[in-house]
């Protein structure tokens, strides 16, 4: 006679999509405040600042127009499409900067944490940051 015991298995617990939405938002306000803290002003969400900002896939708007890229902020496990991305952002006067925050799941843990963060840009604009440095 076996003396194991049928534990029935609980049922993953899924995000809500409100989980998502404000892991995304505070992100967002993170990234605005450490650019302004290396001295940009006048930014903020553009989910409070500009319908169109917001619409057109840009997260950070600017009253300054100082930030030589737009930026879109991902906080996500998976890699953010970079192409579908490109592709969604309505304003293409400025290089796009995706500022991704890589979210992993803790063994055992059921809080999601960050395991490093990362600027996705075009090689172009790279190239134009690095000239300036010399």
């Amino acid at each position: 006679m076996s003396t194991e015991t049928n534990e029935e298995e609980k049922p993953k617990k899924k995000r809500s999509g409100a989980y998502s939405r404000n892991k995304g938002n505070a992100y967002e306000r993170k990234i605005i405040k450490e650019l302004t803290d290396i001295g940009y002003k006048g930014l903020k969400s553009s989910r409070s600042e500009s319908k169109n900002l917001d619409n057109a896939k840009i997260d950070i708007a600017e009253t300054e127009d100082k930030l030589p890229c737009y930026v879109q902020c991902k906080s996500t496990q998976n890699t953010p499409s970079v192409k579908k991305i490109n592709e969604e952002v309505g304003y293409k006067d400025k290089p796009l900067a995706i500022f991704w925050n890589i979210q992993e799941k803790k063994e055992g843990n059921v809080n999601i944490t960050s395991c490093g963060e990362y600027v996705i840009i075009p090689k172009e604009f790279f190239y134009q940051l690095i000239k300036q440095i010399d």
